[in-house]
Parts: structure tokens; C-alpha cells; sequence
């Protein structure tokens, strides 16, 4: 049926105007080989739709018929549609022909090159003759035309070349080949298109002029044939709208036609080429819904329309052809835009066409045989060179309902079923369900994409490419074994069996032998067995059986393949938890945590659910830590088909099926694992031995149930239930992981301190460490420091350092010590250590105690070393030991808020003591700034040797002044003081820094100093001087005066006025006579500087006492007194 059900090529592609170019010489000529390339090449979506052909000037065309018909009414059609006619017009009959001529305006043979051209548009002529096509002329130029109506010359022989050539004006063309050839020819063919589309306008015109000669009654094929040339001839005008119209008429009168066995064909195959070209415009006209509308009629009206029963694969490969070029249509219009939905996309329809390509296999194998003899003449010997589509080759145009020579007819239905069984069905079906299953995965179907993948790998079976059914088979079991699709997967493991054992794959073979001889397929207890027994043939190097209903060739090719397999040893790999298999497994620890000094306890579950008793060879459980790998192995050295002797035991791998086995293991841990977790990583269970054929069988995990996933982990149940000896398989669970916890630690830390720290000192604690275990204790190590804190940063781990035995930092800075080696201690013995902490930051810090050692304890095995640990951790409280205020001071002890330059004053430092303990002081000194410097030339610390309990208070005074040059603001430096506690007699003095203030300075031009007695008497003289120093370069003018005072009286300048050189002191002397006694006022000298704006009195009066003490004057006892 292929040859009738195949789409022809000109339906296939989009139907273009035929142009026909003659007299171009591409071969020797560059100039035409460009203009046709410029036709012919690199034709983009936006030129004309138009095919050019290059044809020669004296080609013959097809040959139009020269008896016109001018009555239809003794004609009977023979067919519907003419093979040749569609590829006559797209290829043959062209609707324009264009005649290139070299021609220059300029031309000076010009009547001679007017006659030749003129000769070869006649030529062109009588070859078209009774044909409508249209006739053009194109001038090939040197130069490019001058605008119209300036080239005269151009104008006059170009009416005469159309006269001479009998043709119009707008059938006449120049083309220079300039630069710009490519504009010239899209302009030209822009022009040959209107012509193209007159030509095919006409003929469309002309067929439909034959309308009102037909009759409905003997003209019924005129009907179908006359509607769909019209609609064609639309196409070839790219005028769709009018095809698509009339194509729907041709189809409407399609089905109004008489159908009967002998036509039905010839029917179904004009109907589905209308209906494809309805359904690709449809498309094209982005109405979808019509198109599928359009093809559901199709389908509804021919689908029952069988024709022959001995030739109903002819109808299902119909069918599945129509769903096929829809898919396809369906498809090209997605790409171009259209937007599908899940429940409507081209797969449906390939599913639908691999569907009706499997129910003609189907047919073919229950109507068709070879041929046993040949037939005389051949009825299929025409029939690739039908005159009419879809009509029989051995009776073509007949068109009676009887066939007219029955033998004959007989002879043409065997021979087509002869060739029907030539055909592999499987290669049709296979690429159509390809298609549907990338149109399902692209449409997010998974369900209907495994159906299919299914019915793929079936199909590659029956075509025996089984190792692409292995391949497609073996990925959709995933899915049905998750979905427990029992029957579904027990149907395609058996396909899967045959592929395995027909390319003598071991390990699929062995796989599928796992899940079809467990329990939970759908096969007799009886092929269970033989399944088994296959498996134990395999697994003993030896040929498995062959899988009932193979053919015998096939079966022989096997054995081939498995003697070449069977020569060499294979070990493999098989991840069970991908499959269902017979045989179960669960690994499980006993406890969730064990003691590093306990012996850790696995226990792995086993259950067989096949049909008898198999041996496996080996198992073995492999965890995180390989070391215990060893621990954990079982082997069994009986073959794979040896019974058992009786006796049960953890070194027989022999499993009875239904009964639940239990194999123990025990090790110790090993230091790296304390306080962290051992876990299962896979179970490894092999069949067979490595010297011949050897599967391994792997559970990832602490494995589980053969129906549970690697992504669900069984519940875990503390104990496994045992009912009349045998252990209850549900009631065991699964514990692939156990944590491994430190040993106890027997000793004590005891730590000695006084808390809370004092900022920067060296804080003492003393750390005795007691064995309390039931021996000696070996390798002990301390370790100690800042616990880490994962919010802290670098700078909160730096603020407090630690030392041990001696208060020395060194040059590094330290915040923990770790594996400090103690050594051993003896069983109640005790060791201390001294630890020092300094924290250069107030507040709270954790510092941990950490003791670590070796402990050797008694065990089932023996004896054996433990590693154990102890922790504390201290919350240590910093605070500050004392808080210092600091005064600044005039010669008078007067608060000041700045200083002058080069003036002494003073500083008294206080320190009050926060400590809860005493503080011893060692010493105090200033680190003065650069600006400043001390009066005294030997300071000597007041604190020395002071002690100091909490709210104490100390200070002293130190007595400055600052030198020039020294800025506005100066900064005075800082103020040290080395203390310690009273108690630490051992720890060393640390020095504690603090911050001198900051003060401003004045600049005074003159400064002054009165010079007087300690104390005066009354009425006893007071000399007083004073004396006046030029702080500038230059002199300076100075005007006093004296007050007056009831206090004194004085001899000297009341009011004075007087110079002050620099660098020379100026001294001026009063003489005061007290008259009054007790701390007087002394008389104020006022101060004003010549020429200076500010006033200075009030600066000059700070720098001098205002009252001195005056004795009363003695009384003089009388001697009798």
C-alpha cells in the first residue's frame, strides 16, 4: 500500500510560478552566469515567490493538445487526477519565458541584432504554440539607461525591437550589469511575477469555462479534477484563500461520489491529498482549529471505509499516513508559532499513525504469504508508471463497479500481498513512535512517553535490533517498578530476557533474572524455576537455556554469542536498589550511639523470595572508615550450586527462600572516629566466583525492601520480632548510621583562682589534674585557651592571651595551648600545673580546660587502649584595678583650662583603687609629649612601694611647663603606673597606661615674677621684687601702678613706666611695711602693655600671690613676770 499511500513530492513543497530563462550561456559566458546566479541563488523570504529554470532557446516544451475539446458529452474519465500533471506545471510548462539578448541602444549592427532577436522570440513561440504563456525580452546592457524621455535613440528602437518582435511595451526590459545587478534583477522579477500571475489567472479561467459542459451523471471525476486544477493553478498564484476554497469544493465533490470496491482506492488517495492541502493552508491561514476540524472529518468518513477485505492493510496504511503528514503539519505550524497544549500537540496524531502502522502488521501477518508462483504478464508491472493516482496497475481507467476480469483481479490482490510481505513493518512504526515520544517529553506527558518507549522497544524486537529494545526497555522499568505496574513490568522484563539472551548481555541477563524469579511479577511458579535455573547456569560459566518462542536461527546465533561470552571470567556491579530483585538485605547497629570503649554491633538482615534455595558466594559491608571493612565480611566457600550440610552458621551464605538470615559483626572504634559517625555505605552481596562468572550485588545505604527506593528510608524498629524461630522480616528496620562517643573520662580538674581578673595583670590559676580511672593514666595532655566562638572576630580573639608554669608572653601572641604533654599519672595520683591568663579587654570571656589521655581497659578481645577526654570551660570576668582622674594646676593650685607657654604648672595624677584585692605600686612615671618637659630636674614617683585596698586613693603632682615651638593644642602623653597584686608575690609588675589629657596654650608676650619673704612682721620692713621677662624678639613697653593698701605702707613708683628688652630680666623693688598682722591682701600691682590690644593684667595677675602672713609683733615680758 506504500506506493498508494505515499504523498507525492509536489505536494510536499509550496507551490511556485515557473519562470523559464533562455539565452544565457553560464558556462562560457561570466556576464550570464551572473545575472543567474542573481536569479537562482540566495533567494531570501522576502523576493518573489517564483522558481526560475534555465531552459535553451530551442527547448521543446510539452506539447499542448490540438484538439480542443468542445463537448463533454460522449466523454467518460477515466481517473481523477493525472500523475504528471502537477509536476507538468511546477516543472515543464513555465508560465513566463524570458529571452536574454545582448543589445546595446548604441548597437551598430543594429538591424541585424533586431532580426536575431526577433528570430528567437519566434522560436520560443512555436514551441509554446497553443499554449498561454507569456513571452518577455530582456536586453543585457553595458551601461546603466538614461532617465525616460532623454534617451531618444533608446525610445525609437525600442518600439521598433517590440514591433519587430511582437510584443508590448511592458514585455521589453533592460538589464545592465552594473554594480547594482542585484536591484536590477529584484525589479525585473517583480515583473515577471505580475506576468506569472496573468498566465495562471487565465488558466484557471479556462478550466473553470468547462463547468457548464458536465453533467453530474457521467462527469462526476470532471468535477473533482476541474475544482481541484482551478485551486492549484490559485496556489501557483499564491492566491490561498481562493485554493483553499476551492479545494474544499473538490473535497465536497469528492465524497459525492459513487463508492465501490473497484474506485474506493483511487478515492481515499485523491481525498487525503485534498484533504492535505485544506489542512497545510489552514495552517497557513493560522486557523488551526479548521485544520484539525477538517482532518477529524476526513478521518470519521473514511475510517470504516475498508474497501477489499483481502486487502485491508491497504487501509490501515491509508490511515496511518493521514495522521503521519498531519503530525508533520501539525508540527511545521508549532515551529512557525503556533502554540500547542498538552491535550492537543502532534504527538496524539504519530501515536495514532504508529497505531494503524502496527494494526497493518498485524493484518499483513494474518492476510499476506509469499508468493509461490509468477504470474504472467505481472499484474504490478506498471505500477510505478500509473496513468492516474491511486488506480490499480493491472486495471487502469476502469471505473464499473465489477472489475472486469475476475482471474486477473485475483492475480493483482496476491501479487499485492506478496509485496505487502516484503515490507519491515517495524522500521515504519519505529520512527513514528519516535516522534510521538519527543513530542510527549516536549509536552511534559511522562506516562504516554514510557507507554511509547514500550511499544519502541517491542517494535525494535520484532525488527531484532535488541540491543536498542535492552536500551529502551531498560529505561522506562524505573517507573513501572516505582508504580507498581506489576503486570505492565512482568511484560516487559520477558521482551527485556529474550533481548538479554539473544546479545548474550551477562549482566542484563542476570538482572532480569533477579526481578523475574522474584515474587512479585506475574509469571507460573513453573517459569519461575526455569528462570532460576538459567541464573544458576549462568553464575556456574555455563549456556542458559533458550527463552521460549525464539526463532531457531536466532536462537543458534545466541548460542554463538554466549560460547564467545563464556571464554573469559566477568565480574560486575549491579546497584539493586534500581531493580526489584528476589533476594532482600538491611544492615542495622544495634544501638544509635556506642561508648569508644564498646565494641561496635552490626547486624545485617537476608531473605531469598525465589522458587529454591541459592548460595551466594561472599558479603561483605563496606563503611565510611575502610579499616573496619575487614571486620565485616562473610565467605562462603561451597559452590553456587551446593546444597546445604544441615548446619547453620554465620559463614554459610546458603538461603532458604522465605527465611530471614542474620549475620553479626563486631569492632572497635579507632580514635578518629570518637564523636563522630561510622555509617553503612553499601551492602555487597556476590553470586558466582571471580574465576568464571561473578555478580555483585550492591545496596547503597544500610539497604532495605525491594520495593523501597533509595530515596525512603525504611522505619527503624528497635528489635526484630521472632515467631517459631524464624525472624519476622517486616519487624526489621534500618540503622545504616551509629555515632561513636568519647569514653567517660575518671579524672578531675580542679582549678584555683581568685577571681574576678584585673585587666592586663598576669592572672594565676592552678590546675590540679586527678587520676581517678582504675590504672595508670598514659600520654595525658592539657590543653587550654579562649573557647572559640564562631561570632566572634579576629580582634576578640586576640584580647586575651595565656602562658603556662612562668608569666612570659615572649615576642608571640598566644590565646590557646594545646597538647601540653603531662606524661603519665599513677592511679590516685595528681598533677598540677600553673596557667596564666592575661586579658587586655574588660568583661566576660570562656576559657576551656581540656585534658586528653590514653587509658588501657579490659574488653572481650583483650585488652585494648582508650583515648578519652575532659572538658570544663571557666566564665572569667575582667574588670579594671583602679580608675584614674587627672587635674591640671596653676603655680597657686588653681584649676586651669589652659597653660601659657613657657610658664610652669602643674599635674596631679589620682588614681582610686576598684580592685576587691590590694594593689601593690612599684612605681609611676610620665611619658611626656615632645612639647612638654618637666621643671625639677629629679622626679622621683610618689606611689612607690604605696598599697592601696579598694576605694583607696593616692595621687601626686608633678610640676610642668611647655617649650616652644608647641602648638594651640597639645597633648600632654600618658600617665604609667607598675603594680601588681599584694598576694601574687611571684608575678611580675605590669604596666598599665593611661591617657594624659589634652590642653590648650596661651602665648603671652611678657611674664612676671614676684620675689618676697616666706612671711613679714608688723611693722618689721617688706622688700618685695619684681621681675618682668620679654617673651618676644622685640622690646616692650610696660606701664604699673600701685594700689593703694590700709594694710601696708610702701615706699616706691605708685605709677611707672618703663622698657623690657628680650632676654633681659626686668627688676623692679618695692619696700612694704606691714600694719596689720594675719594673712593680708598684698597691695595689686596693675599691669598695661604699650601697644598691645588685649590686656594682660588679668593673665599677669594669675602668675602672682595675692596675700602673704604677717606675725604680730612680739610682746617683751618684764623680768618680774
Amino acid at each position: 500500500m506504500s506506493w498508494a499511500s505515499e504523498l507525492p513530492v509536489e505536494f510536499q513543497r509550496r507551490p511556485t510560478g515557473l519562470v523559464g530563462l533562455t539565452g544565457l550561456d553560464v558556462t562560457y559566458n561570466a556576464i550570464h552566469k551572473l545575472i543567474w546566479d542573481s536569479f537562482y541563488n540566495n533567494r531570501r523570504s522576502d523576493r518573489v515567490p517564483l522558481q526560475f529554470k534555465l531552459f535553451a532557446g530551442d527547448h521543446e516544451y510539452p506539447k499542448c493538445r490540438t484538439n480542443k475539446r468542445q463537448s463533454y458529452e460522449w466523454y467518460i474519465p477515466k481517473g481523477i487526477l493525472k500523475k504528471g500533471w502537477m509536476n507538468k506545471h511546477l516543472t515543464l510548462v513555465p508560465a513566463v519565458v524570458v529571452v536574454f539578448f545582448d543589445l546595446d541602444w548604441d548597437e551598430p549592427l543594429w538591424k541585424e541584432k533586431q532580426m536575431e532577436c526577433a528570430t528567437r522570440v519566434e522560436i520560443v513561440r512555436n514551441s509554446l504554440q497553443g499554449r498561454g504563456t507569456k513571452v518577455a525580452v530582456v536586453l543585457i546592457q553595458r551601461n546603466a539607461p538614461l532617465p525616460p524621455g532623454e534617451d531618444m535613440v533608446a525610445a525609437e528602437r525600442a518600439a521598433s525591437l517590440c514591433s519587430a518582435c511582437d510584443l508590448s511595451a511592458k514585455q521589453l526590459y533592460v538589464l545592465p550589469h552594473t554594480d547594482h545587478l542585484i536591484g536590477y534583477t529584484i525589479r525585473l522579477e517583480n515583473a515577471f511575477y505580475e506576468l506569472a500571475q496573468s498566465y495562471y489567472h487565465g488558466e484557471a479561467r479556462k478550466v473553470k469555462s468547462h463547468r457548464d459542459f458536465l453533467n453530474k451523471t457521467t462527469h462526476q471525476l470532471l468535477f473533482v479534477r476541474h475544482q481541484f486544477k482551478i485551486a492549484f493553478f490559485n496556489e501557483l498564484k499564491q492566491d490561498s484563500h481562493t485554493a483553499l476554497k476551492h479545494y474544499k469544493q473538490a473535497y465536497g465533490h469528492l465524497l459525492d461520489l459513487r463508492m465501490h470496491d473497484t474506485n474506493l482506492l483511487e478515492i481515499k488517495t485523491i481525498a487525503g491529498f485534498i484533504s492535505y492541502k485544506i489542512c497545510r493552508l489552514s495552517f497557513q491561514h493560522t486557523a488551526p482549529l479548521d485544520a484539525i476540524a477538517q482532518f477529524r472529518k476526513h478521518i470519521d468518513f473514511f475510517k470504516s471505509r475498508v474497501g477489499c477485505p483481502e486487502l485491508a492493510f491497504e487501509h490501515s496504511a491509508w490511515m496511518s499516513k493521514q495522521f503521519q503528514v498531519f503530525g508533520d503539519l501539525f508540527d511545521e505550524a508549532i515551529k512557525l508559532g503556533l502554540t500547542a497544549i498538552q491535550t492537543q500537540h502532534p504527538g496524539f496524531y504519530y501515536q495514532q499513525a504508529a497505531n494503524h502502522s502496527i494494526n497493518r502488521k498485524q493484518l499483513c501477518r494474518g492476510l499476506c504469504k509469499p508468493l509461490s508462483q509468477v504470474f504472467q504478464p505481472d499484474p504490478l508491472e506498471s505500477l510505478d508508471h500509473l496513468d492516474f493516482y491511486g488506480q490499480r496497475p493491472w486495471r487502469q481507467g476502469h471505473q464499473s463497479i465489477e472489475p472486469p476480469d475476475l482471474q486477473r483481479e485475483r492475480e493483482g490482490i496476491l501479487a499485492l500481498q506478496g509485496l505487502e510481505v516484503t515490507v519491515d513493518h517495524s522500521w515504519l512504526i519505529i520512527p513514528l513512535l519516535s516522534s510521538a515520544v519527543a513530542q510527549f517529553k516536549k509536552y511534559k506527558s511522562p506516562r504516554m512517553k514510557r507507554f511509547l518507549m514500550v511499544q519502541m522497544g517491542e517494535e525494535y524486537y520484532h525488527a531484532k535490533d535488541y540491543n536498542k529494545a535492552l536500551m529502551l526497555l531498560n529505561k522506562v522499568t524505573w517507573d513501572y517498578r516505582g508504580e507498581h505496574w506489576w503486570p505492565l513490568l512482568t511484560s516487559i522484563l520477558e521482551i527485556s530476557l529474550k533481548c538479554a539472551y539473544l546479545t548474550a548481555k551477562v549482566q542484563d541477563y542476570v538482572s532480569t533474572c533477579l526481578e523475574l524469579a522474584g515474587p512479585y511479577v506475574k509469571l507460573s511458579d513453573e517459569e519461575k524455576t526455569r528462570i532460576q535455573m538459567n541464573l544458576t547456569r549462568i553464575m556456574t560459566n555455563d549456556q542458559p537455556e533458550p527463552e521460549p518462542g525464539l526463532e531457531p536461527g536466532c536462537v543458534e546465533n545466541a548460542r554463538l554469542l554466549w560460547q564467545e561470552c563464556l571464554e573469559s571470567p566477568c565480574t560486575f556491579t549491579m546497584d539493586v536498589q534500581n531493580i526489584v530483585p528476589f533476594v532482600e538485605c538491611k544492615a542495622m547497629f544495634i544501638s544509635e550511639t556506642f561508648g569508644a570503649d564498646r565494641e561496635v554491633e552490626l547486624q545485617v538482615y537476608i531473605r531469598a523470595r525465589c522458587q529454591f534455595p541459592i548460595r551466594f558466594s561472599k558479603l561483605s559491608v563496606q563503611l565510611n572508615n575502610s579499616i573496619y571493612n575487614d571486620y565485616c565480611k562473610v565467605t562462603d566457600g561451597h559452590g553456587i550450586s551446593a546444597v546445604s550440610d544441615g548446619d547453620f552458621t554465620d559463614k554459610d551464605l546458603y538461603l532458604i527462600p522465605g527465611k530471614t538470615k542474620l549475620y553479626t559483626f563486631s569492632f572497635l572504634p579507632v580514635k578518629d572516629d570518637i564523636n563522630s559517625q561510622i555509617e553503612v555505605t553499601s551492602i555487597v552481596l556476590e553470586l558466582g566466583v571471580e574465576s568464571g562468572r561473578c555478580a555483585l550485588l550492591r545496596w547503597m545505604g544500610g539497604g532495605g525492601d525491594a520495593l523501597s527506593t533509595p530515596f525512603t528510608s525504611p522505619q527503624v524498629i528497635n528489635k526484630p520480632q521472632v515467631k517459631h524461630g524464624d525472624i519476622q522480616w517486616d519487624t526489621v528496620g534500618v540503622r545504616p548510621k551509629t555515632r561513636v562517643l568519647p569514653r567517660t573520662a575518671k579524672v578531675n580538674l580542679d582549678l584555683s583562682h581568685q577571681p574576678p581578673c584585673l585587666l592586663n595583670e598576669f592572672y594565676f590559676l592552678s590546675l590540679m589534674v586527678t587520676n581517678k580511672e582504675e590504672s595508670d593514666i598514659s600520654n595525658v595532655r592539657l590543653s587550654f585557651g579562649v573557647k572559640e566562638d564562631s561570632s566572634a572576630n579576629n580582634m576578640v580573639d586576640q584580647s586575651m592571651q595565656v602562658c603556662l608554669d612562668t608569666p612570659n608572653l615572649g615576642d608571640k601572641t598566644v590565646n590557646r595551648i594545646n597538647n601540653i604533654d603531662i606524661g603519665t599519672i599513677p592511679k590516685e595520683g595528681q598533677c598540677t600545673k600553673k596557667l596564666f591568663i592575661k586579658n587586655l579587654h574588660t568583661g566576660t570571656r570562656n576559657v576551656f580546660f581540656k585534658v586528653e589521655y590514653e587509658v588501657s581497659i579490659l574488653s572481650k578481645q583483650g585488652a585494648m587502649t582508650c583515648w578519652c577526654q575532659q572538658e570544663d570551660e571557666l566564665v572569667l570576668n575582667t574588670v579594671n584595678p583602679f580608675e584614674v582622674s587627672v587635674k591640671l594646676l596653676s603655680m597657686k593650685f588653681e584649676t586651669l583650662d589652659s597653660v601659657q607657654i613657657q610658664e610652669p604648672f602643674l599635674l596631679s595624677p589620682e588614681l582610686n583603687c576598684t580592685s576587691p584585692w590590694p594593689i601593690q605600686m612599684s612605681s609611676s612615671r610620665l611619658r611626656l609629649a615632645t612639647n612638654i618637659c618637666h621643671v625639677d630636674k629629679d622626679v622621683m614617683s610618689q606611689l612607690q612601694g604605696v598599697t592601696l585596698n579598694k576605694s583607696e586613693c593616692a595621687s601626686e603632682c608633678y610640676c610642668l611647663k611647655t617649650v616652644n615651638p608647641t602648638p594651640m593644642s597639645v597633648s600632654l602623653g600618658t600617665y604609667a603606673v607598675s603594680w601588681r597584686r599584694k598576694s601574687d608575690e611571684e608575678v611580675p609588675y605590669v604596666d598599665t597606661l593611661f591617657p594624659l589629657p589634652t590642653v590648650d596654650t596661651e602665648f603671652i608676650p611678657l611674664s612676671v615674677e614676684l620675689r618676697l619673704p616666706a612671711f613679714g612682721g608688723v611693722k618689721s620692713l617688706l622688700p618685695l621684687s619684681y621681675i618682668f621677662q620679654n617673651r618676644t624678639p622685640y622690646p616692650q613697653e610696660l606701664e604699673v601702678a600701685m594700689d593703694t593698701n590700709d594694710c601696708f605702707m610702701f615706699s616706691g613708683n605708685k605709677q611707672f613706666h618703663f622698657r623690657v628688652l628680650p632676654g633681659v630680666p626686668y627688676e623692679l623693688k618695692y619696700n612694704l611695711f606691714p600694719l596689720v598682722a594675719g594673712h593680708v591682701n598684698l597691695p595689686k600691682l596693675n599691669f598695661t602693655l604699650i601697644g598691645y590690644t588685649d590686656s594682660v593684667d588679668p593673665v599677669l595677675q594669675k602668675m602672682l600671690p595675692t596675700h602673704i602672713f604677717i606675725k604680730p609683733c612680739g610682746k617683751v615680758l618684764s623680768q618680774g613676770t
